[in-house]
């Protein structure tokens, strides 16, 4: 049980963080290294998630490293 605290912690912490940064870290989100962001990953940090479809311009479901650099612009 006290890794289940020490776990949702960490993780509120980590989102609180990216939400506050002044830029917001492609390789952090992207879990999988893949080198895009899923919706699923995007959904970590809400800024991310809210922007996710006007980001993906390419409607391709993911956010490449060339399409996530304009959601830093306009931090």
């Amino acid at each position: 049980m006290q890794i289940t605290y020490v776990f949702a912690l960490t993780l509120g912490m980590f989102t609180c963080a990216l939400a506050f940064a002044s830029e917001v870290d492609f390789a952090l989100l992207d879990d999988n290294s893949d080198g895009l962001i899923s919706r699923s990953e995007a959904a970590k940090v809400s800024l991310v998630a809210d922007a996710f479809k006007r980001l993906d311009t390419n409607r391709d479901g993911a956010l490449s490293a060339k399409e996530f650099k304009h959601f830093n612009k306009h931090l």
